[in-house]
């Protein structure tokens, strides 16, 4: 769930280098300054990409380093607007071009959802984004009001008097999907029809000032994932089709056009961990070169998850931001205009952050940008700022991006807490609650005066999901759990009603397995007894592959996700249990003799069991949250058996080795000093990157994030 942004610059500079920069809006910079020997007529570019999120700051983890009060909108649009302003002093006739890869709407806090996200393409409009592909969030109302936001059409249906008044504006964005058609539409002579009028590719041709023509072509790409991650209305009538085979499919036609430089804009998931370069996007190169050995992709501009990544594999440049806005890549190359390729070896990524400007002044925030979220924050305030609770304490209850080593979290525990005693309050007899965590996107904001918001409370539910109350016997309740261990943990729960404990399985694609669970009296769930489980309707759809939920039998409906959180902020408050963080006890890992004592307690030893079992010898390795967690992160390798032998180098700032070969490139970073001009590589500051972007428009303390989008800026010269 990310979005990326990049701009270009092409300038013609015959006998020297022309350097490429890739800024993506997750604010990631990439390298721009390495001159390259023998590099000839060719010419220089720029990419950047990031990601946004319209106010808000936070933390930033870029390989092994953090940086703090990163993001917001208008930073990433002033680090967007330095950046170039440095690369056209040291290049005046560079081109730039801007673009994004996803998820530019949707779990957007209230100064963005209030307004359709609309506030948001007006925002994605005055940093001239040019390209752009659709992540998940983009189909959270369906597809045909995404269309609508993007192309600035009037609304199809009565929303609140804020939106409607809000103006309707065309964000001048051209949208790419190669792998999203309408079900039925694919046959032999014809690769399926793609929704709204939105083009597979597109070329964008750059004419130099000695009267030569560059050409570089976008291909954009959904993720196949799509149909866990969104309700099935949204989908139901697409088709996503593979995106290795559509990359290569489109890839041969761009190569027929004589375009040979070729950048993806791919909203799938990249992370780097222990020094390896993983996850989807990983595989998807490996399997285009499957496909197409001599294939001509350049550089892949990942989303999706969130995850810092920086690498090389086979040939293709990997890179991806972090999320919301706190990062940006930059990526720098040059073309040969006789080739309409990159020059070999010339281009070079980094992933930079996107500075507060206390620690980045020469960055000055976007006025126009900081008009924008300003704008939108005036507009929502009479809502956002009133006062729905309060807290015992003023301090922030932490959401997913302060989990605990079992994957729990306050702020999510929390939103639970409140489903299930909404639930109870409407005189449902309910057990137990449980939610996806993706569905709890931000830290609930407490103000000094311990006053809890509606726009804090919205933004930690932002999505309006439906919430039903179903029965599960205790057995789907288990499988539904244990449904958390697979996928690396990608997916997980919060949980209330319930606790359990979990240990090492022997099954390598599902590492944990629950071995007991407890209702909130302390009794053992019954297999075969019929609990009330309150879930949203994305669960219930199977969504985040939760297929435990799926079929269950409805009994009733409690209301909107984002309704029922901010009622029990309120029941709680005016019965004077003031807001607390809960402790997060719920989710309880055990080493495998600690589960076999739980489930088999010790008695004396006589001949029949004094015997020790040698799996559960050999397995007793964790004894404690920390050391589960290891073990929880560690990644399924991707199998290459069958792949052309790819080199994956990960960045100079990840040391290890991969199995792939994996080669990332070195951060190099600086909290508070980071080179904004000249043409060695610290320049890269400046020029390259990929980054989320928070926009950020009020000095309230209660002023909301607007909605998140990754980008990438491409320059070339």
């Amino acid at each position: 769930m990310m979005q990326l942004r990049q701009c270009l610059l092409v300038k013609p500079v015959p006998f020297r280098w022309l350097p490429i920069l890739i800024r993506p809006v997750s604010r990631d910079r990439l390298l721009i300054g390495r001159i390259l020997p023998n590099i000839k007529d060719t010419y220089r570019f720029k990419f950047w990409a990031s990601m946004i999120f319209m106010s808000n700051t936070g933390t930033a983890q870029i390989g092994d380093q953090t940086y703090q009060n990163t993001g917001t909108a208008e930073r990433l649009a002033g680090s967007l607007n330095q950046a170039e302003s440095d690369f056209k002093a040291a290049n005046p006739d560079g081109t730039t071009i801007r673009v994004e890869a996803g998820d530019m709407v949707g779990a957007s806090p209230a100064n963005s959802a209030l307004l359709q996200d609309e506030s948001i393409m007006h925002a994605l409009k005055a940093m001239h984004i040019e390209y752009g592909t659709l992540g998940n969030h983009e189909f959270d109302e369906g597809l045909g009001e995404f269309n609508r936001i993007v192309t600035g059409g009037q609304p199809t249906k009565q929303y609140n008097d804020a939106e409607m008044a809000y103006p309707h504006e065309a964000s001048d964005i051209n949208i790419i999907t190669a792998n999203v058609i309408l079900k039925g539409t694919k046959t032999d002579d014809n690769y399926g029809e793609i929704p709204y009028g939105f083009q597979p590719y597109i070329i964008k041709e750059i004419h130099t000032s000695d009267n030569k023509v560059v050409k570089i072509g976008f291909i954009g790409i959904e993720t196949t994932d799509l149909q866990i991650l969104t309700l099935y209305d949204n989908y139901k009538d697409y088709e996503i089709l593979d995106e290795a085979e559509t990359i290569a499919h489109y890839e041969k036609i761009l190569r027929n056009q004589g375009v040979n430089a070729i950048v993806v804009l791919a909203h799938t998931g990249v992370e780097i961990k222990n020094g390896e370069t993983k996850g989807t996007a990983v595989g998807i190169i490996q399997k285009l070169y499957q496909i197409d050995p001599d294939n001509s992709v350049d550089i892949y501009l990942a989303g999706h998850s969130h995850q810092y990544a920086n690498a090389t594999v086979g040939s293709v440049k990997l890179v991806q931001a972090i999320y919301t806005g706190k990062a940006y890549d930059d990526i720098i190359g040059y073309i040969n205009p006789a080739t309409n390729d990159f020059a070999p070896d010339s281009i070079v990524s980094h992933v930079f952050p996107v500075l507060s400007e206390k620690d980045n002044p020469a960055a000055v925030s976007d006025p126009t940008v900081v008009g924008i979220v300003e704008d939108a924050t005036k507009r929502v305030a009479p809502v956002i700022n009133q006062k729905i609770g309060e807290a015992a304490t003023p301090e922030t209850i932490t959401g997913r991006l302060h989990n605990t080593p079992t994957r729990e979290n306050q702020a999510g525990e929390l939103v639970v807490d409140g489903q299930l005693a909404e639930a109870r309050k409407l005189g449902v007899n309910t057990d137990f609650a449980m939610t996806n965590t993706g569905g709890v996107r931000a830290d609930l904001v407490v103000e000094p005066d311990r006053t809890i918001t509606w726009g804090a409370a919205q933004a930690v539910q932002p999505f309006g999901n439906i919430l039903r109350v179903v029965e599960m016997t205790g057995q789907q309740v288990i499988d539904a759990l244990n449904q958390q261990y697979d996928e690396d943990q990608k997916y997980y729960l919060q949980i209330a009603g319930l606790k359990y404990y979990y240990t090492d399985s022997d099954d390598p694609n599902q590492p944990y397995r629950v071995v007991a669970a407890y209702d909130e009296n302390g009794q053992p769930l019954d297999m075969n007894k019929t609990y009330r489980v309150v879930i949203n309707d994305f669960l219930a759809g199977g969504g985040d592959g939760f297929t435990a939920f799926k079929g269950t039998n409805q009994i009733a409906v409690i209301g909107a996700d984002t309704e029922v959180f901010m009622s029990y902020i309120a029941d709680q408050t005016n019965a004077g249990n003031l807001i607390k963080a809960p402790v997060t006890d719920r989710k309880n890992y055990l080493t495998p003799a600690e589960a076999k004592a739980l489930l088999h307690p010790v008695v004396p030893d006589t001949p029949a069991n004094s015997e020790t079992s040698q799996t559960d010898t050999e397995n007793n390795g964790n004894t404690n949250g920390s050391a589960a967690d290891a073990k929880q992160s560690q990644e399924i390798a991707v199998d290459n058996s069958a792949a052309p032998q790819l080199k994956i180098v990960n960045g100079q700032d990840q040391t290890a080795p991969v199995a792939v070969a994996v080669k990332s490139t070195e951060q190099k970073a600086s909290q508070t000093a980071l080179p904004q001009t000249g043409n060695d590589e610290k320049s890269a500051w400046a020029l390259l990157g990929t980054a989320l972007i928070g926009l950020s428009g009020s000095s309230s303390a209660t002023a909301a994030k607007i909605a998140w989008s990754i980008g990438y800026e491409f320059r070339v010269e």
